[in-house]
């Protein structure tokens, strides 16, 4: 049934419910009444005796017919009241009392006893309301006129004139007397139903208030649950992160050392050709070689990518933007899968203007970017080519890739961007790959401020293109979530950006900064210490960072900086560089691989001079042929003894002193933490310099700082300092970084 008719039929039953409930009242008043005249009636049949008594001479003894009549009219009316039915009594009560006061008239003629006619009428006004008073009062006139009109009169015209009177009187008067007392009924009664209807209103409100309550106290319960279950997530999310962090690490150590035998290999056969007998390679493999070293340090810049983004909690991913021609990035990646287009006999056309205006980007993430695009257009398509366009379109630089491929389906385009989305051929064979070049390309666009879009016709081809702002239309820009990225800006902004001076002899913490400081220039000097003299640079566009090993050096750097006149500011931090985990460990050097040939002679040679012989310890075969080979290539006269483990190391060291030891850190059973506990425990080797080689260096470690301060020459405003102090809290409190886990005690990175 609908609401309203649930409404209508609610209304309905209240309206009876209460016309019951006042007909019920009513009758409960004239039952009242009733009873004081039946209380009444019981008084007569004593007067009528006391009558006698006083008067027996003068009273009618027909009179007394008149007592069992009254207590048979009292009898009956207490016994109808006693069964409910008040009216019925009323009734019966009323018509006897007119029959037997018209018996007295009749026994008593030419007396007064017509005038109690009126007393009739009220007894029927009282019992049975003002209609039967009237209808009594007309029934007493009919009787008394009938009374005063027969051939011999029973009343005088005087007593019958006075009884209708007082009749009529009576049932006015009672009926005057009585509406007002109804209406004010009427009224409570309406009142009382408005009462409670509002009470009953009140009483639904209620109930849907606590049904409302309850529903609350559900969803308040519900909403407890759903931040435990949020709670439970983030941890969830925050351990997903540490794994993912964790893992890309792994990868990124079992990565490193072939592809430090591919650097070191290809890079001894190019620039060494006497480690093989003086034989030079051909040209046509040169070529080769060179597309090969080439490819394996873009490789190397990724490890390094993935090592930052895992282990540095920056928040955000780092670019290393520097103005670069697109056309010889887009030569680049073509160089690098031109191989890949050779075997497919497929064309590659690049057109490529020379005069292109620079762009301000990543060189590794556009040049992979082109890569992922190209890789892609070769894995689809089997006949004709690619085509490589860039064109200026307002204040963007846009790229496009096309290819002559089978091209991709309509409901298919829309899901190109997602993740792990592996598109199929025409004939439904999947082209390979993970289904994740596409969408993290369209991401690295996006970071440097541009978008990409994919356009295609089944059968015909694929085109991806992209958007790169012009060098002079970029800034930083922090949107929600503390991923930086790059805004456009008019064309009259200043092109030149904010200069920071890191001041470090490690190289390696110059190279987080300059890869995490998103819209500066960062330059670097090679000594702790250096900071710029007067006038090289101008107020409040440049700012000196030193890096420091320790926080008393930072401290005094951070004085030393005050002496400067130029007013910029100086901030000093403590972090550790890879020197000082060489003095921790006890070593001459600390190198990370991938490592270079240059890198570990100039090593040997800083920690030894020119020695006669070197100690190989690598658990690798090939690399340690590759070590051994680049330590003999550095002068002939020096001797390379290999060690394939910790051992065998050591075996060698008990019969032997080399000049120098290059060692390998992490080795299965006997590691080289081993190896070196074992010679400082010797007197006869204590002394011989340690070039330690790790593929665990401290990128997996939390970057720790000590000390970070910032000051001025004059010091800092109010409002400066107010503003340090909000970032600062904003980074530290708002949005607290994980502690990612410390290394063993005893060695940086020595596993627990």
């Amino acid at each position: 049934m609908p609401i309203w008719g649930i409404a209508m039929e609610s209304t309905a039953s209240w309206t009876v419910l209460s016309d019951s409930h006042r007909r019920s009242d009513v009758e409960e008043f004239h039952a009242r009444a009733l009873r004081v005249v039946l209380g009444m009636l019981l008084l007569v049949p004593p007067t009528i005796a006391g009558a006698f008594i006083a008067d027996y001479r003068g009273t009618p003894i027909e009179l007394a017919a008149l007592v069992p009549v009254l207590l048979v009219l009292t009898v009956a009316g207490y016994s109808l009241m006693a069964g409910g039915r008040v009216t019925t009594a009323s009734l019966v009560t009323i018509i006897g009392l007119l029959a037997a006061l018209a018996f007295a008239v009749w026994l008593q003629p030419h007396t007064q006893l017509a005038t109690l006619f009126c007393l009739i009428v009220l007894i029927a006004v009282g019992t049975l309301g003002a209609s039967a008073g009237f209808a009594t009062a007309g029934v007493s006139i009919g009787l008394v006129a009938a009374a005063g009109l027969t051939p011999q009169p029973v009343v005088g015209w005087d007593v019958a004139l006075a009884s209708i009177g007082l009749s009529a009187a009576s049932a006015v008067l009672c009926w005057v007397a009585t509406s007002p007392v109804y209406v004010a009924l009427e009224w409570s009664w309406q009142s009382y139903d408005r009462a409670r209807q509002t009470t009953e209103e009140l009483r639904d409100r209620q109930g849907e208030l606590g049904r409302i309550v309850k529903s609350l106290n559900e969803a308040y319960t519900q909403l407890e649950h759903l931040n435990d279950e949020l709670a439970r997530a983030r941890q969830a999310a925050e351990e997903a992160r540490r794994l993912k962090a964790q893992f890309a690490a792994n990868i990124s150590h079992e990565l490193r050392t072939p592809l430090n035998l591919i650097i070191g290999f290809s890079e001894m056969m190019a620039t060494s050709p006497l480690a093989y007998g003086g034989e030079r390679l051909p040209d046509v493999y040169r070529s080769d070689l060179d597309a090969i070293q080439r490819n394996a340090q873009h490789l190397s810049g990724l490890i390094d990518d993935i090592l930052d983004l895992s282990q540095i909690e920056a928040g955000r991913m780092g670019l290393v933007k520097e103005r670069l021609a697109l056309g010889d990035v887009v030569r680049e990646a073509v160089a690098a899968v031109a191989r890949l287009f050779d075997g497919k006999s497929l064309t590659i056309d690049v057109r490529v203007p020379d005069d292109l205006p620079l762009v301000y980007a990543d060189r590794t993430r556009v040049r992979q970017v082109v890569i992922n695009l190209l890789g892609n257009a070769a894995r689809f398509t089997d006949e004709g080519g690619v085509e490589i366009q860039a064109r200026i379109q307002g204040t963007d630089v846009v790229v496009s890739v096309a290819d002559t491929g089978v091209g991709i389906s309509p409901e298919d385009l829309p899901k190109v961007f997602e993740e792990f989305r592996q598109l199929a051929n025409s004939d439904g064979r999947r082209a390979g790959g993970s289904g994740l070049g596409l969408a993290i390309s369209k991401q690295f666009i996006e970071l440097h401020g541009g978008s990409m879009w994919v356009e295609s016709r089944l059968g015909e081809g694929t085109t991806f293109s992209f958007t790169l702002p012009l060098v002079e239309t970029v800034v930083t820009a922090s949107p929600p979530g503390g991923l930086q990225v790059w805004d456009r800006v008019m064309s009259t902004h200043e092109p030149s950006p904010p200069q920071v001076r890191i001041v470090s002899s490690d190289s390696s913490a110059a190279r987080i900064v300059r890869r995490h400081l998103d819209g500066y220039r960062v330059t670097d000097d090679a000594e702790v210490g250096d900071l710029p003299a007067d006038g090289e640079r101008s107020p409040g566009r440049v700012a000196s960072m030193v890096i420091a090993p320790s926080p008393r050096e930072a401290w005094l750097a951070l004085e030393a900086g005050l002496r400067g006149a130029d007013g910029a500011p100086i901030i000093a931090c403590a972090l550790p560089g890879r020197e000082d985990l060489a003095q921790a460990l006890g070593v001459a050097a600390y190198l990370v691989k991938p490592i270079t040939r240059s890198q570990v002679l100039l090593a040997i040679e800083r920690a030894a001079g020119a020695p006669r012989s070197v100690l190989v310890v690598e658990d690798d075969p090939d690399m340690l042929r590759l070590l051994g080979r680049w330590v003999r290539s550095s002068r002939p006269a020096c001797r390379a003894w290999l060690a394939g483990g910790g051992s065998e190391a050591i075996a060698i060291l008990s019969s032997r002193r080399p000049d120098a030891v290059l060692l390998d850190l992490v080795m299965p059973d006997v590691d080289g933490y081993a190896v070196l506990e074992a010679m400082r425990a010797d007197d006869r080797l204590r002394e011989v310099p340690v070039v330690a080689i790790t593929a665990r260096g401290r990128e997996d470690e939390a970057v720790s700082v000590g000390l970070f301060g910032v000051t001025r020459q004059g010091g800092l405003t109010v409002a400066e300092l107010s503003r340090c102090l909000r970032a600062t809290l904003d980074v530290l409190l708002v949005a607290p970084s994980t502690a990612a886990p410390t290394p063993a005690e005893g060695h940086p990175e020595r596993p627990a």
